[in-house]
């Protein structure tokens, strides 16, 4: 026997039964999200997180529930279950900042440094929408994890943003002497120490600075410096405070006292070497040279010796410094402006002229052209493009 089906007809009953689900769906899921809301707003947390999960299931790619699903969960310290929410919502929106800052938070306390520091950094590049307070945290919680994970420069410029904000408080005051002193988290002097009285003295030294306010900030150090001349980074601090004032000299006379302290602290033969730079390359020359020995997997001890090497006429033993750098950064736009001049004194010309094309390249997008449309290096060097961190992390 022949089964004869009525194709229109069968297709009919389909396409009913599948506008019937999804309005049964919809009519759910519209109950379910209006009484999450209703126990949200009673404070009723746990029915909240519960009909939110309901709802959820009927509709996986609300971004609002996720969102609210995430705080509800992170407000009550619940931070494994939070960050599913909030990286289920950037599966469905990735370019969200604000849901990276709370992931970002979220494994922070989890005590995941990369991976919170990774989603800080991504909604600090896209934007914390309509809560200020929020990137405010966010930005305090990115600078602690810089710290943690011993990227003290870029640590204290993130912690300095909040200072020149205005932002006052005993935490910031502290990360900021911590970050100064290259110190961190993890390894902080105990409350009620000299150690940490001093690193709240340098706190409030480098949120004057962070303001501009130099008078301010040098006379916290010189006091600190004269009472306690040995402890370990502060002559190191010192003279970095007065780099940023434009005095030279002096600064380097605190990095050769944090020397005198300890003959092997590479960070202050750095500075040393950095600041001599173009003005007395020759006599830098030696103290980037002790760095590289002492600290070999330094990208900024690499860096700057090729810079003096290429300075005082040296071009082929700066060339393979320059190389070392420029492999761990290499989107460094002032590396290749070094390494096409290195390579076109030693005459390999398709070196430099490659070179010099990603030089452009990169300086268009990062830094701006002089009058000219050519680019100089500052006779200043920082390691803030290249990460110099703690060579050898004091201990308290």
């Amino acid at each position: 026997m022949v089964l004869l089906v009525c194709i229109p007809c069968f297709f009919s009953s389909f396409s009913w039964r599948a506008v019937a689900q999804t309005k049964s769906i919809a009519v759910n899921f519209a109950g379910l999200s209006k009484r999450a809301a209703e126990a949200r707003d009673a404070d009723r947390l746990a029915d909240a997180v519960s009909l939110y999960k309901k709802a959820l299931t009927l509709r996986p790619k609300w971004e609002d529930g996720w969102w609210t699903l995430g705080t509800l969960e992170y407000d009550q310290d619940h931070y494994p279950q939070a960050t599913q929410a909030f990286e289920r919502l950037l599966a469905v929106n990735p370019t969200n900042g604000t849901a990276h800052a709370m992931l970002g938070l979220c494994q922070s306390e989890m005590g995941q440094d990369e991976a919170g520091l990774k989603h800080l950094l991504a909604a600090e590049k896209l934007g914390v929408v309509k809560d200020e307070q929020l990137r405010k945290v966010a930005l305090y919680h990115m600078g602690l994890l810089q710290l943690r994970t011993r990227r003290f420069s870029a640590g204290k410029e993130t912690l300095e943003k909040l200072a020149s904000e205005k932002v006052e408080t005993k935490e910031l005051t502290t990360a900021l002497g911590w970050a100064a002193l290259l110190v961190r988290p993890q390894a902080a002097p105990a409350e009620g120490t000299d150690g940490a009285a001093i690193v709240t003295r340098v706190g409030r030294a480098e949120a004057l600075l962070a303001r501009k306010d130099f008078a301010g900030a040098k006379e916290i150090y010189a006091e600190l410096t004269k009472e306690f001349p040995e402890y370990p980074n502060l002559h190191l601090a010192f003279g970095r405070c007065l780099l940023d004032a434009s005095e030279i000299d002096d600064a380097v006379a605190e990095f050769q006292r944090e020397l005198n302290r300890d003959p092997k602290n590479t960070n202050a033969m750095l500075e040393i070497a950095a600041a001599r730079y173009q003005t007395d390359s020759k006599n830098g020359l030696k103290y980037a040279e002790e760095a590289t020995k002492l600290a070999p997997k330094l990208p900024f001890a690499h860096y700057i010796l090729g810079l003096l090497r290429l300075d005082t006429g040296d071009a082929e033993g700066a060339i393979p410094e320059l190389e070392i750098a420029n492999k761990d950064f290499p989107s460094e736009a002032s590396v290749y402006f070094s390494l096409g001049r290195a390579y076109a004194s030693v005459g390999r010309k398709a070196d430099a002229a490659k070179a010099r094309a990603e030089f452009a390249r990169l300086n268009a997008k990062e830094h701006p052209a002089d009058e000219s449309g050519r680019y100089a290096p500052p006779k200043a060097i920082s390691p803030k493009g290249l990460e110099n961190g703690a060579a050898s992390p004091p201990q308290h």
